[in-house]
This record gives structure tokens, C-alpha cells and sequence, in this order.
């Protein structure tokens, strides 16, 4: 893997006829040969959770629960009173005092709820009777449940006296024999919708606390708990993308019907409209515990519905006074409870009444990769819970950085059948995407350095299994075993779409233009992939099961297991097979450019092979994660616990500069300037800078000089055919 020229052979160049160039060396500015020094953290991409959960709400304040503080009692001018640093969210069930400024506790151990009126600061205690079974909290009734189910159970109503004592009182109107129902968050301080089932019926009633009465509802609701909300006025469920509409004054009237679609939640009725939330594909995966919703008001006269919140999570809680307090905001960083009250014409107004207090949660990283000083991560985003693709420029020149994240799309995890995508890195800013299946999301796709996902398919016309190895323009795709289990790779230029190699063995690694293919356990063996021919086979002993094995530029990294267990460095220049470690002691590694990096005691390890006696030293702690080597700069890339990525010098300087790969047509048509010749150098490094000077060959004359600054890994000058004035050059051989 020498040096080699970078630019050889004759090209041409037309201006509408033909044009000959013969072409020397390219000119190379100052190239970044120096070691990149120094270490960086790159910190933890952030985003704010929101886990705001609404309890109830009364004439003076309203219970919520906020992650990390336990349930507050909020006044509607936002100020907070602790109720119970240790509470817990009770999403979907009436224990809270519903409907007053009472806030319940029930102790499962004790058999005790605990009454605390938030407004006057009287505190009293309702102790269940042997044989009750707690069901709910309506403002400072205790309901419970008592008797067989299926026989003589009913519900009832237990209240505490000013002396001390309770007293109970029996619901009326239950029919003997029923089932009933736990609760599911439908109350207020008069009384809960309940169901009960007796045989195959399922009966929904309300159980009036002040007159202590069962009055079973001449419909049953089948929606329950999101899906279902109670207001001073109303009950609203959704059912088969309808909203069925009840009056609470007026049982027996018809129940309304509007026609709303697909929807998340039903969260109330305030004045004329049906609140809701509808699920919004482009904020994350569909769950109500999560803010990926908008809430919306449906008019119940059938007209169109209007957005209230761009987002909100979980359910919303009514007020006794007919308003609806719903958690949201434009977005997760503006997080707070709104009310939503009625106004003078049917509409509706929202007002921000207090602040939430969402948690500062990382994005969580699931791979990374570093390349010519690109870092690639896949990261979950905390509040959708979908995973991105998102690239950094960390530097190629004296100390990494952090760089600015740039998000490259959405990666549709259940593609990939859950292990996530296979990502390689070319070289040249390109990445090959593929999973580990064959249907169509899992094949190969191809992915510029400045585009987004999904990128394009590199070979539509076969299925393909994975990627196996990609560099500079190549990338070898391993297509499905066939009966006799095996599997074709192909080596594809992804430039041209041609298929260049073919090979029924395992496709180890590519560097440049060579690609390297097992033959047998024990033997790599390389080829050319621009003229197939094949190299010097490189043999690791009697024994040897080839474990792992990558290559960065001349040198090979093996890890034989099995009967010849031991890890070590192959250069193919001097021809020297350097065994790192012997036996079973080697652990996890990456190639680098003259250098090793492993683990050792918990530490990362340095081990520089350029010489013929290895020289080691310490980089800091191993993290243990996820982590890759960049082979162009040296830098090595660890992911954190806390999901930052640390970055670290290797501090082994880089291999000079030389070329790995080129295109350099023989021959163009520039149609006068308009169609350009197009040459492209692949470099083992990135260049700081590059200057091409077109000269005719017959004067020596420069016709033309281009020039470019910091290049990563590809050269890709053009020239329209004419000189520095503007003007066509004349027909014949340029240099």
C-alpha cells in the first residue's frame, strides 16, 4: 500500500472537440501531517421532558403531579404548595378529591384517607370498614366498595363528621347481582359516572353522592378513561372516529354526534366545544404519556376545528366552574397548565395560568462513527422517542472540537428490526446505510455528505443482506445465502453504479481501491478492485479462526480465536507481523493510522506500531461504550455514560500524504464550457488546501489554475475548458 502519485496518466479535455491533457502531480498545499493534540467532550445533546400529570381541580387551586417534586397544589395565580414530595402520578383514577380543594390520600397499608382542604387547612381522616374496598374520593367523600360481587355488592358513601366519627351511607338503586366496575377518573364533588356488568350487559350510570342514588344512563359508554371526559355539563367519549355528546342536566336528551377523525384524547367540554388532542406524526412516536399531541377545540356545531397548543401530553382535568386545565405549550422549553374557558360566541380562550417543570433530559446515543473528522451519532430523542442521524465537524487540525450538530433525519428504528442501522463511513464524507435483512427499508442506501435520510439506494436491481465494508467510492454488499448457504458480495462503485468485484468469500475490509477477502480461517487476501488483480495473501497461522480484522492504509489489525488465540498488527510494506497479545488476554480494538487502540485495566490503550517494538501509553479512562478510531486524524471517540462523546488525541502523528484513490477522465467534451471535466482524488488524510495549475503541454504555459481550501478525504476540482480571462483555450495537449 505505497505512496503513490496524486495524478497519473494522460487525460484530455474538449472545448466541443477533443482535447488532450497529459497530466503531472497535482500540487498540495500544506497537509495536516501534524498530530492533532489535545482531548474535547462533546456534550450531551439535551431536551427538555415535560411530566406534568393533572389530579383535579376546584374552586380555588388544582392537584398535579411534576416529576422530581412529588404532587403540588397550585392556586390558579400559579403559586405552589407541596402537597407530598413522595406522590406519585394517578393518571385515571378519582382518589384526589375530585371537584373541590380537598386533596385525598389513601393509605393502603393503614386503610386511612386523609382529607386535606387546601383553602381552610382542615385535615381529617376516614378509616375504611372491614369489608370496604377503596373506589374513589368525590370533594370529601369517601365511596367504597362492599358486599359479593355477582350477589349483593354496592357502593358507599363514607363522610366525615365535624366530632370525629363517619358516617356511611348505602348508594340506592345498584341491582342485585352486578359486577362492578373500578373506577376510571369521571367525577366530580356530585358524583361519578361508574359501570357495573351484570351477565353479558355492561350498564354505565351515575352514582349521585348528595342524594347517595344509582341512576343507570340510557346509553352505555365503551370508551374509557382518554377517551372519555366528564365537565359540569357533559360526558363526551369517542368512538370509530365519532364524539358522542351527552347532557348531564338531561340524561334522557338524544345524544349529540360530530364526525372529528382520528384523534389521541378526549379531554373535555368547555362552552360549545369538545376539547381534544390529536396525535402529530412529526413530533415522535404515538403515546399519550408523551408530548407529541395538539389540542384543538371541535365546535359542536360540525365547523372547523382550531388549534388551542401546538403540543400537550396525558389527560386534562375540568374545573368545577366549566373551564378545562390542560398541560402544553408551543413546545417542550415553554411548558406550563393552561385554561381553557369559554367566551361570548361559542369560541373558546386559553391563558397560560402556571409554569410546569419539565426535566433536562440527554438524547440517548446508540452508535457513533468518526470520520476525516465527522461525527456520526444516532441518538433517541427523550421526547418523541424516535432516533435521529446527526453529524458534528469536530476538526482535522490541532485540537478536536465540539462542533455544531446538524440533524440529518429521522431513523425509523422497526426498518432495522430493532438493532439500528449499519453505518460506514467512506472517507469522503459519504455514509453507506443498510440493515441486516432484505426487505426493501434494510437494503443499502447511500447517503451525501450534506443530505439528508434516507439517502439513495446503491443497487435497485438485487436484494442485498448488509453493507460489509465501504471506502473512498467503493462499498461491498453481501447479497441473502442461497440454498446451498452462500452468500454473493458485490463490490459496487458508487460513483458509477458498476459492479467492479464479485466474490462468494467474506469481504473483510476496504481501503482505497483494495478490497480484502477471507480465503479459508486463516488467510486474507487482497485485489485490486481497478484491475482484479490479486495480491500477496497474508497468512496468520496454523489455527487461526479470523476473529476481527480491519485496515487502515498499510497496516492490517487480526484477532485469531480458537486454537491460535492472540491479536497483533500486519504491515504490508516491511512485510512484519507484529502479535500484540498471545492467549486469550486481548480485548476489544481499533486500527488507526500506525497505532492500536485497546483497553488495558480499565484504561484506554495507545499502542503505537510504527516502529518495530510497540510503544504504549494511557488515554484516559475506557468508557466502555460505544467508540470508534478516525484512521485519517487519529482521534479516537468515546460515548459516556451521560451519553456525551469524548474525543482524544491518540497523540501518534499520521502517515504522510498520499493518494488512495483517483478519476481522472482520458477524455472530455466541455460543449463549450458548459459540461466541465471533473477529476476526483481520494486522500489518506484531510489537506489543508489544493491547488490544480492546467498548463499546455507543448509552451509549459498555465492556462488555468484552480484552487480550493480544507479538503477531507476528496479532491473534486473542475474546469469548464477555459482560461483566467473567460476564454475557450485552444485544441491540444495540456498538462
Amino acid at each position: 500500500m505505497g505512496r503513490r502519485a496524486l495524478v497519473r496518466g494522460a487525460t484530455a479535455a474538449t472545448v466541443s472537440f477533443t482535447l488532450a491533457l497529459g497530466l503531472g502531480s497535482l500540487t498540495v498545499g500544506s497537509a495536516h501531517g501534524g498530530t492533532v493534540t489535545g482531548e474535547v467532550v462533546v456534550p450531551a445533546a439535551t431536551a427538555m421532558v415535560p411530566r406534568t400529570g393533572l389530579l383535579s381541580a376546584g374552586p380555588s387551586g388544582f392537584l398535579r403531579y411534576e416529576e422530581g417534586l412529588g404532587q403540588l397544589w397550585t392556586t390558579y395565580d400559579g403559586v405552589d404548595t407541596v402537597v407530598d414530595a413522595s406522590g406519585t402520578d394517578v393518571y385515571g383514577v378519582t382518589s384526589a378529591g375530585a371537584g373541590s380543594d380537598v386533596v385525598a390520600r389513601y393509605d393502603t397499608s393503614a386503610r386511612t384517607v386523609t382529607l386535606r382542604n387546601m383553602t381552610s387547612g382542615q385535615i381529617s381522616t376516614v378509616a375504611l370498614p372491614d369489608g370496604h374496598f377503596y373506589f374513589s374520593t368525590l370533594g370529601s367523600t369517601v365511596v367504597t366498595t362492599a358486599g359479593t360481587p355477582g350477589a349483593d355488592s354496592t357502593w358507599h358513601l363514607l363522610d366525615a363528621r365535624a366530632d370525629g366519627s363517619v358516617s356511611d351511607r348505602t348508594v340506592q338503586g345498584v341491582p342485585s347481582g352486578v359486577h362492578l366496575q373500578s373506577a376510571a377518573g369521571l367525577g366530580d364533588a356530585h358524583g361519578q359516572v361508574v359501570q357495573y356488568r351484570k351477565g353479558d350487559d355492561d350498564v354505565t350510570g351515575w352514582l349521585d353522592i348528595e342524594q347517595g342514588r344509582f341512576t343507570a344512563l340510557p346509553y352505555t359508554v365503551r370508551a374509557w378513561y382518554y377517551l372519555v371526559a366528564l365537565s359540569p355539563t357533559h360526558l363526551v367519549w369517542y368512538e370509530d372516529g365519532t364524539l358522542h355528546v351527552a347532557s348531564r342536566q338531561d340524561p334522557a336528551a338524544a345524544v349529540r354526534t360530530v364526525r372529528v377523525g382520528e384523534i389521541s384524547q378526549v379531554l373535555g367540554v368547555v362552552g360549545d366545544n369538545v376539547v381534544v388532542s390529536r396525535y402529530d406524526s412529526s413530533l415522535g412516536q404515538n403515546d399519550t404519556y408523551r408530548a407529541v399531541s395538539r389540542v384543538e377545540a371541535v365546535p359542536l356545531d360540525g365547523s372547523a376545528p382550531r388549534t388551542l397548543l401546538a403540543r400537550t401530553s396525558r389527560q386534562a382535568v375540568p374545573t368545577p366552574d366549566g373551564g378545562l386545565l390542560v398541560a402544553g405549550g408551543a413546545d417542550t422549553d415553554h411548558w406550563g397548565v393552561s385554561l381553557v374557558e369559554a367566551v361570548e360566541g361559542g369560541g373558546v380562550t386559553v391563558r397560560r395560568i402556571a409554569d410546569a417543570h419539565p426535566r433536562q433530559t440527554a438524547h440517548t446515543v446508540s452508535q457513533l462513527t468518526l470520520t476525516q473528522g465527522r461525527l456520526n451519532t444516532v441518538e433517541t430523542d427523550p421526547v418523541g422517542d424516535w432516533s435521529y442521524l446527526h453529524t458534528r465537524e469536530t476538526g482535522v487540525a490541532d485540537s478536536p472540537t465540539a462542533g455544531t450538530r446538524t440533524t440529518r433525519g429521522r431513523i425509523v428504528l422497526e426498518n432495522y428490526s430493532g438493532s439500528g442501522p449499519h453505518l460506514l463511513d467512506t472517507g469522503d464524507g459519504r455514509t453507506v446505510i443498510s440493515g441486516y435483512g432484505t426487505s426493501a427499508a434494510q437494503q443499502p442506501q447511500l447517503l451525501g455528505a450534506d443530505r439528508s435520510l434516507p439517502g439513495t439506494r446503491i443497487d435497485s436491481s438485487r436484494s442485498y443482506r448488509t453493507a460489509t465494508a465501504a471506502s473512498g467510492r467503493f462499498a461491498a454488499l453481501t447479497r441473502p445465502y442461497d440454498s446451498k448457504g452462500v452468500a454473493e458480495t458485490r463490490v459496487v462503485d458508487l460513483d458509477s453504479g458498476r459492479t467492479v468485484f464479485t466474490t462468494t468469500d467474506s469481504v473483510r475490509a476496504i481501503w482505497g481501491t483494495t478490497v480484502w477477502v477471507m480465503s479459508g480461517n486463516d488467510t486474507v487476501v487482497p485485489y485490486d478492485l481497478l484491475t482484479g488483480k490479486q495480491g500477496e495473501p497474508v497468512w496468520f497461522g496454523h489455527g487461526c479462526l479470523l476473529n476481527d480484522f480491519q485496515a487502515v492504509g498499510r497496516w492490517l489489525l487480526w484477532n485469531c480465536v480458537l486454537n491460535s488465540e492472540g491479536q497483533g498488527v500486519y504491515d504490508t510494506v516491511t512485510k512484519r507481523n507484529l502479535t500484540l497479545v498471545s492467549g486469550s488476554g486481548w480485548e476489544q480494538a481499533q486500527l488507526g493510522d500506525g497505532f492500536v487502540a485497546t483497553v488495558e485495566a480499565g484504561q484506554l490503550k495507545v499502542i503505537d506500531v510504527r516502529g518495530g517494538t510497540p510503544v504504549s501509553h494511557t488515554a484516559g479512562e475506557f468508557e466502555g461504550n460505544a467508540w470508534d478510531v478516525d484512521p485519517y486524524t487519529g482521534v479516537i471517540a468515546q460515548l459516556r455514560s451521560d451519553n456525551a462523546i469524548r474525543l482524544t488525541s491518540s497523540d501518534v502523528p499520521v502517515s504522510a500524504l498520499v493518494q488512495r484513490d483517483a478519476t481522472v477522465a482520458a477524455s472530455v467534451d466541455v460543449k463549450g464550457g458548459a459540461a466541465p471535466w471533473s477529476p476526483k482524488w481520494w486522500l489518506n488524510k484531510p489537506a489543508a488546501s489544493w491547488k490544480l495549475v492546467i498548463g499546455n503541454k507543448a509552451t509549459g504555459a498555465a492556462v488555468r489554475t484552480l484552487s480550493g481550501g480544507l479538503s477531507r478525504g476528496v479532491v473534486t476540482p473542475a474546469w469548464n475548458g477555459k482560461d483566467g480571462s473567460g476564454r475557450l483555450v485552444p485544441n491540444g495537449a495540456h498538462t
